[in-house]
């Protein structure tokens, strides 16, 4: 059993875009509410001013007519089609009152109706019930023809709605302009930013610069810093894999050669102890190697060698047979290709340590091992009575090993969970499919 991370079905993430970007669809937007917005206004403005202008003319008239007959009390009232007089109610031309309500009508208030006039067409009638000073009422009304002032109403609308467009447009390509400006000023520093930390990246030594906004100087000084702390951190655990290599590697050698002297002398029984002694010894110092070789920045290639597989996969089923003793898992491989090229080292530390955990947490049946010569495969039964995530807290060091050499070696290591069984690939060359 390896370890598992269910794979959830993720949302494709959009594409990264800058400030910039992102900001001008939404300006336009925002630019073309804004314009629909003064739009509006100016119409509705606009209606209310000829309205507002109708009425006023009507009270301007009636206002005049009063002051003159105060003035002149013999003087005759205007009888005129747009605008006439009358002193009593009963004096109004009936197809003018009738449609109104006398007794509804307040005063120095304008009513406006529509009506049907002797030739069959459209009138518009407007009234205005007046009281002068005398207490006396005037009754005023001015008629017009219907299709002549909304003709006339449609082209104030349309030549002011027309001057509203152009100046909408103007103010939107203004404040375009404006936000346009402001974003690309906005955007100078944090392109400044960008550039300093991508510099950062090739040289930690790299001077803090002083940027114009002082939020961005926060941000860089805490770049900056977090930058220290990983590249300590990562000094860190370099130097302590080299000298605990080194360290490690001295006894190493003295063991062997102690090893190899008492090798020579002895036979016998006693003569495989010290064989397997040797192994023992052989692996520890291809391990320190590893360590030693991770720990440097070096991108120099490991050099190559030839490895006959059946020997190597027959030798490791050997030194890990002692871990399916007495259970029911056997071990059957599969080679397409008698030898390949490569890493041999690092090559025996991932398949050992890969083999390991198969073996010890298989469950009952077949490890397949599948060798070609662009990848190696790796199969186990599942034990359904292992507890979840055994594997990662016993061997989490020897699969992290194996995960950092593969990214060094630019391997591909991949981990698969089916129904029945779990697979471990490991890919070394690009080629395979």
């Amino acid at each position: 059993m390896y370890i598992c991370k269910k794979l959830s079905k993720k949302k494709p993430k959009s594409a990264t875009k800058t400030l910039a970007q992102q900001l001008r669809w939404q300006i336009i937007l925002a630019g073309i509410a804004f314009s629909f917005a003064i739009i509006i206004s100016l119409s509705f403005i606009t209606w209310r001013s000829v309205e507002f202008t109708i009425d006023s003319f009507l009270k301007m008239e009636t206002y005049n007519l009063v002051k003159r007959l105060e003035n002149n009390l013999e003087l005759a009232l205007p009888k005129n089609r747009t605008f006439q007089a009358y002193k009593e109610w009963e004096d109004i031309p009936i197809r003018l009152k009738q449609p109104f309500d006398h007794l509804t009508i307040e005063d120095n208030q304008i009513y406006e109706i529509k009506i049907i006039n002797e030739t069959g067409k459209m009138d518009y009638v407007s009234l205005l019930h007046f009281v002068d000073s005398k207490g006396q009422d005037i009754f005023a009304l001015s008629v017009y023809d219907a299709k002549e002032t909304d003709e006339i109403i449609n082209s104030i609308i349309g030549n002011l709605l027309n001057d509203a467009i152009w100046l909408a447009l103007l103010i939107f390509l203004i404040l375009f302009g404006l936000v346009f400006w402001l974003l690309k000023r906005t955007s100078e520093p944090m392109t400044l930013l960008s550039q300093w930390a991508y510099k950062l990246k090739d040289n930690d030594h790299l001077l803090k610069e002083d940027f114009p906004i002082a939020e961005l100087n926060d941000l860089a000084s805490q770049l900056k810093a977090g930058i220290n702390r990983i590249t300590e951190y990562n000094l860190r655990e370099q130097q302590f894999l080299k000298y605990a290599s080194h360290e490690i590697r001295t006894p190493l050698a003295i063991i062997q050669t102690c090893l190899d002297t008492l090798d020579f002398k002895l036979s016998g029984k006693d003569k495989k102890t010290v064989q397997r002694a040797l192994k023992a010894s052989s692996n520890m110092n291809r391990l320190s190697s590893a360590l030693l070789w991770l720990s440097r920045e070096s991108e120099k290639p490991i050099e190559k060698t030839v490895v006959k597989l059946v020997p190597f996969c027959q030798q490791q089923i050997i030194d890990h047979q002692y871990l399916i003793n007495n259970r029911d898992v056997f071990i059957q491989t599969n080679m397409s290709v008698e030898d390949i090229e490569i890493e041999a080292d690092l090559l025996q530390i991932v398949f050992a340590n890969l083999l390991r955990n198969a073996c010890q947490l298989s469950g009952p049946g077949t490890i397949e091992i599948i060798i070609d010569e662009y990848s190696m495969h790796i199969k186990n039964p599942k034990n359904t009575t292992e507890p979840i995530g055994s594997s990662y807290q016993s061997f989490g060091l020897g699969l992290q090993l194996v995960s950092r050499i593969s990214k060094k070696l630019e391997w591909t290591f991949n981990f698969l969970d089916h129904p029945s069984y779990v697979e471990v690939q490991i890919i070394w060359s690009k080629t395979s499919k």
